[in-house]
């Protein structure tokens, strides 16, 4: 069986195609695209005669309409967000919790350009000290310099098994694969839920033994003991620090659970993606997104394949161990959604020949990333070393592998600096030590984000306060026909509902915030770890998903489409000079 390859020319959409009297998708490459939605292509008028009837379902879709209603407002009746269900709260989850994709757009933790540009140092050390996914990794060595040839360490930490897990599987697969042959088999196994059948016996012949040899050398040891393994490819290595109870649940990240099928592995995800009583909530997210995206995330919901959109998908009969663990569920929530963990701005201009497929455009963007991910560190002398422990246990089980403090050029820890982790004391004071000092490296950072700051501040009384001016200022991108308050069944109206949950995308964050840091004291925590906040950031944006005060419709478009609110905040940290 040939393997996957990367897609560069994109395949004809028809999969009705009839060649010596069988129906096979067309294998031809294709430029005609379907000039009524933008999002497949064709070889030829005649292929897209002969898919039309499969077509025009999406092509016809009322989801394509300008006029598209949620199901709730054509029914006039209450939407299950507004009450919840069963008088339940008025906002819920729906599915586990597990976090295997990013909700904020990748980073490059170095941003050379803006900080080490005067000359990076002859090593440099990352710590991805609450990784989640590998977006951060790959989209930081993918932007290093051509200029720097020392040694690059990058350390990878999560509590969480199920990400260390996929994330040591992307990484030998990375590094154990030729560059265009890993790309794909990565792509699929972080976000497809099902995968093709070589992929999967690549993993299984290639990947899987690597960690069965591990196991079984480990056979006798006590469950609770840190066991490591140093896997090398040339100049480039990866190491696994683990418990010998987490080794022994390692393989089964590469194996489908016995007697699970590719039908039943649909059927737990469409459980949990298109569960009737989350109808309401799942329609009040298309609202928000234009036409031709509202088609988009149907289709995904409903396959759980990243692919562009008309890219057959009848080679996807397995499902992704790394995702299905056991045969009765599927690890995420409803919302989670691939397109938040990336920046849209750059994702939109990955366009395929169908302009309007996003997904086509994610994976396009996705792929590239991954590919210069992979070409950089082809002959880069580069460690990357992986645990599975709390954050705040960290230095100590780094102590004990040998890093001493202030080892770390860029320290990048994701949200736990918020209140309900690990909060900003304990942050500072667990990572500080373990930053360079500015006769190491005069740029070295700490980067924290908070994502729920704003939120823990805001009062009743704010939102009475900004009304008039957020609503002016929203009336400018989000036009609302005021007779909709006049009306008796207006909080049925999703126009209404939706200009309402706006609102938060025009508030004033930097007043609120600043609040946060009164109330928190972040000026006399940094003080006492001899740090300060950046005036200015240089690695990530403050606000990097905010609108700003003079954004474009088009701008304004983008940040309501995604499920972001803005209030997104970086804090950078640096040593007192």
């Amino acid at each position: 069986m040939a393997a996957m390859a990367l897609i560069n020319q994109f395949p004809c959409a028809n999969t009705e195609h009839v060649e010596d009297g069988e129906i096979s998708p067309c294998p031809k490459t294709a430029s005609l695209v379907c000039g009524a939605c933008s999002l497949v292509q064709y070889c030829s008028k005649q292929c897209q005669v002969q898919h039309w009837s499969l077509h025009k379902l999406d092509c016809k879709s009322p989801l394509m309409k300008t006029t598209w209603k949620p199901q709730w407002e054509t029914e006039n009746r209450t939407p299950a967000f507004v009450n919840g269900p069963a008088g339940g709260p008025p906002l819920t989850s729906h599915g586990l919790k597990k976090y295997l994709w990013g909700n904020v757009p990748a980073l490059d933790i170095l941003r050379c350009k803006q900080n080490e540009a005067d000359g990076l140092p002859g090593d440099l050390s990352l710590l991805f000290a609450a990784s989640g996914d590998l977006r951060n990794v790959v989209s930081t060595l993918a932007e290093l310099p051509t200029t720097f040839n020392g040694n690059c360490s990058v350390m990878i930490n999560d509590r969480d098994f199920d990400i260390v897990a996929r994330n040591v599987i992307l990484l030998l697969t990375a590094l154990h694969f030729g560059r265009e042959d890993a790309v794909p088999k990565i792509l699929h196994l972080w976000y497809s839920a099902l995968i093709t059948e070589e992929i999967y016996r690549a993993l299984r012949d290639n990947i899987l033994p690597l960690i069965q040899e591990v196991c079984s050398k480990i056979r006798e040891k006590p469950l609770a003991s840190l066991q490591a393994k140093t896997w090398k490819y040339g100049t480039r290595s990866v190491r696994l620090v683990l418990q010998k109870q987490q080794w022994d649940r390692l393989p089964a990240y590469l194996e489908v659970p016995s007697g699970l099928s590719a039908a039943q592995a649909h059927e737990i995800r469409l459980a949990t993606m298109l569960a009737p009583e989350r109808r309401d909530y799942i329609d009040r997210a298309m609202f928000t997104r234009p036409p031709a995206m509202r088609v988009c995330m149907t289709k995904f919901r409903q396959d759980g394949i990243l692919l562009p959109f008309g890219s057959p998908r009848i080679k996807f009969n397995t499902p992704n161990p790394t995702f299905y663990q056991t045969k009765d569920s599927w690890p995420m929530k409803d919302s989670a959604e691939p397109l938040e963990g990336w920046p849209m701005e750059k994702v939109i201009l990955s366009t395929p020949p169908a302009k309007k497929d996003v997904y086509g455009c994610l994976y396009l963007h996705i792929q590239d990333v991954l590919l210069r991910f992979l070409q950089r560190i082809e002959g880069l002398t580069v460690s990357f070393q992986l645990f599975c422990v709390d954050a705040m246990d960290l230095p100590d089980i780094l102590h004990n592998c040998g890093v001493g403090e202030h080892s770390f050029d860029r320290i990048e820890v994701s949200n736990i600096a918020d209140s309900g982790y690990l909060g900003p004391v304990k942050t500072l004071g667990t990572f500080s030590a373990l930053l360079k000092q500015p006769s190491q490296n005069p740029h070295a950072t700490l980067i924290t984000l908070f994502l729920n700051a704003v939120e823990e501040v805001s009062t009743r009384a704010d939102s009475v306060t900004n009304m008039v001016q957020e609503m002016d200022r929203l009336k400018r991108y989000l036009p609302l026909d005021m007779q909709l308050l006049q009306r008796h069944n207006h909080m049925h109206n999703a126009e209404f509902l939706a200009f309402s949950c706006a609102k938060i995308l025009v508030r004033d964050f930097d007043t609120l915030f600043q609040r946060y840091v009164d109330k928190w004291k972040l000026k006399y925590l940094g003080n006492m770890v001899g740090m300060e906040m950046k005036e200015e950031n240089t690695v990530v944006d403050k606000w990097p998903l905010r609108l700003r005060e003079n954004a474009t419709q088009e701008q304004f478009d983008l940040l309501h489409a995604s499920g972001h609110q803005g209030m997104e905040r970086y804090v950078e940290w640096r040593f007192v000079r």
